[in-house]
């Protein structure tokens, strides 16, 4: 109930008061937190020293974690006030044309993003500006929360997927449907939430990388389409789309999923490198273990 009534009083404030307002009381907020989550400082601080390479990382970059992680939530709460007509004075818009292409072929596209930036304006965009989109979305424990962020999403035109460990198939199914309606499936790539993922390098240690977005490509033919929406230094937004990831021709199966599923890594890697105070996990990401869901 408390989570509830909290998600309630920062919707309703995002909306009563500008925007930069909102940002400046989130960060606040997160300054507060950050202090106290002693358990999630200190993952983040050692994500951010496998990240950049060192083990000198300072408290600026730890609070500032936390801080864009604030204002994630800002604009999440702010999907109401978000348009077909102001999205592009919001968002400046590079590649997106690679997506129309991906979708030409009728077979759908498979988004692949990560805990980076704003993942959930990302596929906002997308639907505010056309695209039809089916995401997989984690379920919250608190029913309520649950379907406030449902809401949020079906807002702006973003169909969820819930995803259960208890109905993979239907999870499955719910996927190669959205596939088969040429819409984009929209995947976080850099979790394996299910323990069947491949065991890759990724900054310099092993960890389980997420099959999926390979194998469904493999199955349907639609490519992996990278695709980033970060925050700018100047605090406008950028929505990057890569170049699409297809199936290798000629090898087998299980060599052309570990051979895709290594390049989305390098797609991700280089910008969770280029932006890494945007990386919103706040678990050890090489910890194996229940995943944190925030």
């Amino acid at each position: 109930m408390l989570f509830y009534a909290v998600y309630l009083v920062g919707y309703w404030g995002c909306l009563l008061f500008p925007r930069r307002l909102c940002y400046w009381v989130a960060c606040r907020v997160a300054d507060f937190h950050s202090r106290r989550a002693v358990k999630d400082q200190e993952a983040v601080r050692n994500n951010l020293a496998a990240v950049l390479e060192t083990e000198q990382v300072s408290e600026e970059q730890v609070r500032s974690v936390f801080r864009h992680f604030a204002m994630y939530l800002v604009d999440f709460f702010r999907f109401t006030k978000l348009t077909a007509k102001n999205i592009r004075r919001l968002v400046r818009l590079e590649g997106v044309e690679r997506m129309e292409e991906a979708l030409r072929s009728g077979r759908g596209a498979i988004g692949v993003t990560a805990h980076l930036g704003n993942y959930e304006l990302a596929g906002a965009v997308l639907a505010l500006l056309g695209f039809p989109v089916h995401a997989l979305v984690f379920t919250h424990q608190n029913p309520r929360v649950d379907r406030f962020f449902r809401r949020q999403r079906t807002r702006v035109g973003v169909h969820g997927i819930p995803v259960d460990g208890k109905n993979l198939k239907g999870l499955f199914q719910a996927s190669l449907s959205a596939l088969q309606q040429n819409a984009i499936l929209g995947l976080v790539g850099d979790r394996d939430f299910f323990d069947h993922g491949l065991e890759l390098p990724f900054f310099g240690r092993t960890v389980k990388i997420p099959r999926g977005p390979a194998a469904f490509s493999i199955r349907t033919g639609a490519p992996i389409v990278p695709a980033f929406l970060i925050r700018e230094q100047d605090g406008s937004y950028c929505f990057r789309v890569e170049r699409p990831i297809t199936v290798p021709q000629g090898v087998p199966r299980e060599q052309a999923i570990r051979q895709m599923t290594e390049q989305c890594v390098e797609v991700m890697s280089r910008y969770i490198r280029r932006y890494p105070t945007q990386w919103y996990l706040f678990q050890e990401f090489w910890r194996t273990g229940p995943v944190v869901i925030r």
